[in-house]
């Protein structure tokens, strides 16, 4: 990429009222890969698959597919607003600029949660299996609390040293996360083609929905509702990306559609071979016991690893892009200490907003023992703020927008975000030490009524 053809993209971005702060120098592959990270669909498979397989037994691969329809509507959807919004801040910009200000500011908050809550659940499972790993291996028992904060650390000083160095170890996460894909599905192809049947998956006597109910179809749809998303991640990174309006569509689409797909075959291969062994009876997490006690110590430990690079890189890229949506709030001064929170220091980097993300993430953790109840915030408030971007496509009008979608397209778009949500809003098992299994939704409402403050702080 030519230096004219920055500038050329730093004029593009004054035309929105900015000037080039951060700085522009992600390619193709590293706009893939921070997206294609915060997906991660081998931590989130591998995080969540048994909830699904309890709920509906071989019919989770159906769900998957459903899951992944939905949220093709919905990257289509944001590659068309990428395009023609080509900012940090992705919902936040996107939302206020087609509506107002005060979706604006709504839409971030959302988004903003979704990140803030997020980042500490995936540094506390990103812990607790390295934490285990330890353990096994070297009989040492270390805190997981300990390991958090150590992770927080990590990954705030990488981002504090630039954005080259972030792309690089998302570039690696993505390789590494491949690697460990293709090992998995080439272990699981070997032991089904000389022990199971594959008809199992067509055979509808086999399908375990004896207690199949509207209830736990809607359980299953949440495996591939917590595991396909973060393809949005490449859009609020688009004011460090060469030519953004071409690359950040193609990473938003491309980095979902890879992975639907990997994820499915991991699926598929996974059900038959669960259904053809009695391991869900073992322990909680089915694909953690068919490795441990099917393929053996090697194989389950390689898994593991691969694991936890997925799950680094992971971590990486939301604190990439929760700083980035932070950035973007503050420098238009909605946010507190606006002006303290938009400092960009001398790496190009906005420095103060990694601090503030590494010490609400640290806070979080030590307040909130039972990870599970912010994680279930994080994702009712991006469904949600998924919402508000779709609502504010339908005002995508005019000769002047390119790369448009059809309004019967978004009008899917929403209705699928707005039931993902009534799915998420579901009791669901109770988090242990609570006995009221509504606990995700009130500690979302506590967050919003904070938001609504800050709301009444900014908007007269």
């Amino acid at each position: 990429m030519s230096l004219s053809s920055i500038d050329n993209d730093s004029k593009e971005l004054a035309k929105f009222g900015y000037k080039q702060d951060l700085k522009r120098s992600m390619r193709k592959f590293s706009s893939f890969a921070v997206s294609f990270s915060l997906i991660s669909i081998l931590t989130g498979i591998f995080a969540n698959f048994h909830f699904g397989f309890s709920e509906v037994g071989n019919f989770i691969p159906f769900s998957w597919t459903i899951v992944f329809v939905g949220q093709f509507i919905v990257a289509l959807i944001m590659a068309e607003l990428s395009v023609n919004f080509p900012i940090s801040g992705y919902g936040y910009q996107w939302t206020y600029r087609l509506v107002g200000p005060k979706l604006g500011f709504t839409t971030g908050w959302l988004l903003l949660l979704q990140f803030l809550t997020g980042f500490p659940g995936i540094c506390k499972a990103l812990s607790m299996l390295v934490s285990d790993l330890i353990f096994q291996n070297f009989n040492i028992n270390i805190s997981s609390l300990l390991i958090s904060v150590i992770v927080i650390l990590i990954v705030t000083f990488i981002h504090l040293k630039g954005i080259n160095l972030v792309s690089t170890i998302n570039n690696l996460g993505v390789i590494t996360e491949i690697l460990g894909i293709f090992i998995l599905i080439t272990f699981l192809v070997y032991f089904l083609f000389k022990k199971s049947d594959l008809d199992i998956l067509y055979n509808l006597n086999n399908l375990t929905l004896s207690d199949f109910t509207l209830k736990s179809f809607a359980l299953s749809i949440l495996l591939g509702a917590w595991c396909l998303t973060g393809f949005e991640a490449a859009a609020d990174m688009s004011e460090e990306t060469k030519n953004p309006k071409f690359t950040v569509p193609k990473s938003i689409k491309y980095s979902l559609v890879s992975s639907g797909f990997l994820g499915l075959i991991i699926i598929l291969l996974s059900t038959v071979f669960l259904s053809t062994n009695n391991y869900q009876n073992l322990n909680n997490n089915y694909l953690t016991d068919m490795l441990q006690f099917e393929f053996g110590a090697p194989i389950y430990l390689t898994t593991l690893f691969f694991i936890i690079i997925a799950i680094f890189a992971c971590a990486v890229a939301c604190m990439a892009t929760a700083s980035r949506l932070i950035f973007s709030m503050s420098r238009d001064s909605i946010l507190p200490k606006s002006k303290w929170l938009s400092f960009v220091d001398k790496n190009k980097s906005p420095s103060n907003s990694l601090i503030f993300i590494g010490v609400i993430s640290t806070l979080f953790i030590i307040i909130f023992e039972k990870i599970e109840l912010i994680t279930s915030v994080s994702a009712i408030s991006g469904y949600i703020g998924y919402c508000g971007i779709i609502y504010s496509s339908f005002f995508l009008t005019g000769n002047n927008f390119i790369n448009k979608i059809p309004k019967v397209l978004k009008a899917i778009g929403l209705v699928w975000c707005v039931f993902v949500v009534l799915c998420l809003l579901l009791p669901g098992q109770a988090v242990d030490g609570f006995n009221f299994e509504y606990i995700h939704a009130i500690s979302l409402f506590v967050f919003l009524i904070i938001g609504f403050f800050v709301y009444l702080s900014k908007f007269k």
